[in-house]
């Protein structure tokens, strides 16, 4: 070790220079002078020290190395619900009133039509019991006593009709035995008037007596009055062949108009029986083909119009996530993007995550008002009074793999997505203000 620097001061030296005898330094500076006579210590590098550096010298290239080359993607975290593309048909009782029977069954298939549940509205009384029960079995009895008197109606008149028939082919005869009395009395007409004008003839002649021209005279009147008689006979015959005629075509007609009464006031009976029916108990059928899930109702439970009792997924279509985020997550969310999708009743950690594509953005908020009870959930998630906005993600698999086995997603449950929105370097996030404002400036 070497030592340098300006000999030490003394006191009595300064204090022997100063004219007033007032020191030239301060005591300070005459202290500090002191301690430096030695010199500068210095310490002698080790290894240790050159690993430090070295290592120094890696973390930091490490650092500026990850910041220049590591990427990181900005998201949006936002919840929602699977839903079908074409939406999913919830059923409601038209009334409300007490579940009789339930027909579907979870993960049924179902037809148009098909009966899913029955409901009853019956009303109770002490005397008469089930009173709407009653009053459709005495408008039953009536409706029966109406088809009694029609099959009765109906039996009258083929009697009537074999009646009139029947007198119909009596007079046909008897017209026929009095045509041929007509020509028969016709005949004998003539023969008498040829004999009273041959009896005339004689009288004039002188040949015969005036009593017989007399006798063939009345003869020939006689006849002539018979035939008369057979005339009015044809005639009445006549008449009351065309009363049976007329009588054989209106028959029907009555018939008919009668049967048509009776029908209208069985079919009244009918349609009485049949509301009445459906205000006391009614049957609740699939408005569309599919499969029902989301059953909310039990035998013997009392149901409400106002809450559905089921819902139907219709068939063969494909499930999309919807989810719903307020204007600060959707603000850079664009259809394209790629979205990492975690269903709850799967946890990511164990099942993995899945991939889908945003389709669409709604362009209007939404109040979580106006959103059905089944996305009443949102209101925990964003707030009660928030707007949200509505983004449709196609899904990349209508299956989780669990287990080993690919299980079907169901509509209505519930996931988290993180929307992939803008990848960086690291280099550039933490730069970003500058370009911010570099941006700014250029415009």
């Amino acid at each position: 070790m070497t030592a340098s620097g300006p000999p030490p001061v003394r006191e009595g030296d300064h204090r022997a220079s100063t004219p007033a005898g007032m020191p030239l330094f301060r005591q300070e500076v005459v202290a500090q002078q002191e301690a430096q006579w030695l010199g500068t210590v210095l310490l002698l590098p080790r290894a240790s020290h050159n690993v430090v550096a070295v290592f120094a010298l890696v973390a930091a290239a490490a650092v500026l190395a990850l910041f220049w080359f590591a990427e990181y993607t900005r998201k949006a975290r936002i919840n929602g619900w699977l839903v079908p593309e074409l939406g999913t048909v919830r059923v409601f009782a038209p009334q409300p009133g007490t579940l009789v029977q339930l027909h579907a069954r979870e993960g049924m298939e179902v037809k148009q039509g098909a009966p899913l549940a029955v409901l009853s509205t019956e009303v109770q009384s002490e005397e008469l019991g089930a009173i709407r029960r009653e009053v459709i079995r005495r408008l039953a009895s009536r409706r029966d006593s109406m088809a009694a008197d029609r099959q009765r109606q109906a039996l009258l008149f083929a009697q009537q009709l074999e009646d009139r028939r029947r007198r119909l082919e009596a007079v046909s005869q008897e017209q026929a035995l009095i045509a041929q009395e007509f020509e028969l009395q016709k005949a004998r007409l003539s023969l008498a008037a040829q004999g009273a004008e041959r009896q005339r003839q004689l009288f004039e002649g002188r040949l015969t007596r005036w009593d017989r021209l007399q006798d063939a005279t009345e003869d020939k009147l006689r006849q002539a009055i018979n035939l008369q008689t057979l005339e009015r006979s044809r005639q009445a015959l006549l008449r009351d062949r065309m009363l049976l005629e007329a009588e054989l075509r209106e028959l029907p007609l009555k018939h008919q108009i009668q049967m048509a009464e009776i029908d209208r006031a069985v079919s009244s009976l009918e349609q009485e029986i049949a509301e009445a029916e459906a205000k006391r108990q009614f049957v609740i059928t699939a408005p569309q083909e599919g499969t029902v899930t989301a059953i909310q109702a039990e035998a013997g439970s009392t149901i409400s119009s106002s809450v559905p009792m089921l819902t139907i997924v219709p068939k063969g279509v494909k499930l999309e996530a919807q989810l719903f985020g307020p204007s600060s997550a959707v603000g850079f969310v664009r259809p394209g993007q790629r979205v990492m999708l975690r269903y709850q009743a799967y946890p990511y950690q164990k099942f993995g995550q899945y991939e889908g594509t945003v389709a669409s953005v709604s362009r209007s908020a939404i109040s979580p008002s106006e959103l059905s009870q089944q996305l009443s959930g949102l209101n925990s998630l964003v707030g009660t009074n928030v707007p949200v906005y509505r983004i449709t993600v196609l899904l990349g698999s209508q299956t989780v793999r669990a287990y080993g086995e690919a299980v079907p997603l169901q509509p209505g449950m519930q996931l988290e997505a993180d929307i992939l929105m803008e990848r960086r370097r690291l280099v550039e996030w933490v730069l970003d203000p500058l370009f911010t404002l570099t941006g700014r400036w250029r415009q």
